[in-house]
């Protein structure tokens, strides 16, 4: 029994050690996403990416020679679950935090982390609020201003379309801010909005909505919403006899196939990412994700991919692993060639890079045109 204590006693004294050896040849880092609710389905890509952007790093020789431990943080598809995961990332003691995805879950994580002074990277947080939180705050999507005004353009430039109705989702923020950056540009181009209406987004009567956008009979509809909701829209829509081309902002994807099938070809959204982006970077995070997770169709993988190499970045220029110094690389960002195409940083933490054109068309997304940034 002596020899017994005696040995776990020496082996309690080189506990701290060994602990602190540990500690000190890995480094930390958050990822924030939905692992149940709602978003999961999404967010199951988000979680997945993350771990495959760290293994690429990882095997690259990690954060100057230390390697990255992920630490997977559910914020339950809800604001304040995405407070408490920022709370348990700032518990944690991470450098910094990948998330969240939705803009308004991000919201709710960012003062949290601008707080800590820990550096926060949104994949999608498309509302311009976000990164306003502070200086930690960053993204590596486009914001609702440049892609509502976009669509703006593409709808009465390109479609020539005079006339829009406008169907917002009552639950999102997103979409609200998106549909107002749209209504302000598109009448400002000289358009008009014959209808705006909310409607609530788990609702799968949208008749009474519709019956008033088929009277006004507009050239365009705009739905900035997600792909259940708007896709239903659209099937019903179809249902009813309206023929109006439907577009919407990155909140679409190709999975509103699975939810309306063919009803809804025909269709255009915006989206930061396509396959057929030309560029090193895209091709080869599609050759070697798609090695492991089959065919990519969605730009939450390689937003996110985006975000854990821009971060990586911004770690191997500041050559340190202050949080601080991380938050000034992020900052100072110019011409990082990633999957989704050219970033650079502004004043607010914002990237200033391009915003493609998608139809729906032959069961998925297919590119039309992009859209580069002036400034």
């Amino acid at each position: 029994m002596r020899t017994v204590i005696s040995s776990l006693f020496v082996i309690s004294l080189f506990l701290p050690v060994f602990s602190s050896l540990q500690a000190d040849d890995t480094v930390k880092v958050a990822a924030i996403f939905a692992e149940t609710g709602k978003g999961a389905s999404t967010g199951k890509m988000f979680f997945d990416t993350s771990r495959f952007a760290i293994d690429e790093i990882n095997r690259a020789g990690g954060l100057l020679g230390k390697k990255i431990e992920l630490t997977e943080l559910d914020n339950q598809s809800k604001p304040i679950g995405s407070k408490i995961a920022a709370q348990k990332a700032v518990q944690a003691g991470v450098i910094a935090v990948i998330g969240a995805s939705w803009s308004s879950n991000s919201l709710a994580a960012a003062p949290v982390l601008q707080a800590a002074r820990i550096p926060m990277i949104s994949p999608s947080s498309t509302n311009p609020d976000v990164t306003l939180v502070g200086d930690y705050i960053f993204r590596v999507c486009f914001l609702d201003s440049f892609q509502g005004t976009v669509m703006a353009d593409y709808a009465f430039k390109d479609m020539k379309a005079e006339t829009s109705a406008v169907l917002i989702n009552a639950d999102s923020r997103y979409s609200a801010e998106l549909a107002d950056v749209f209504i302000k540009r598109f009448s400002g181009l000289g358009g008009k909005i014959l209808f705006k209406d909310n409607y609530l987004q788990d609702s799968a009567n949208f008749s009474s909505l519709l019956e008033n956008v088929k009277k006004n009979q507009p050239d365009v509809i705009f739905v900035p919403s997600y792909p259940r909701d708007s896709a239903f829209i659209i099937r019903q829509a179809r249902k009813m006899g309206l023929k109006t081309t439907f577009i919407g902002g990155d909140g679409w994807s190709s999975r509103m196939y699975e939810y309306a099938g063919e009803d809804i070809r025909g269709n255009y959204y915006s989206a930061s990412w396509h396959r057929d982006i030309k560029g090193e970077a895209n091709q080869a995070f599609l050759e070697n994700y798609e090695k492991k997770y089959g065919l990519l169709t969605r730009a939450a993988a390689p937003l996110t991919y985006d975000a854990f190499m821009l971060l990586a970045d911004a770690v191997n220029r500041a050559n340190t692993l202050d949080r601080s110094k991380i938050r000034e690389a992020l900052a100072s960002t110019k011409n990082f060639q990633g999957a989704t195409g050219n970033i650079r940083m502004n004043q607010n933490g914002d990237p200033v890079k391009s915003v493609v054109i998608l139809k729906l068309d032959k069961g998925t997304s297919i590119f039309v045109k992009t859209f580069v940034p002036e400034n």
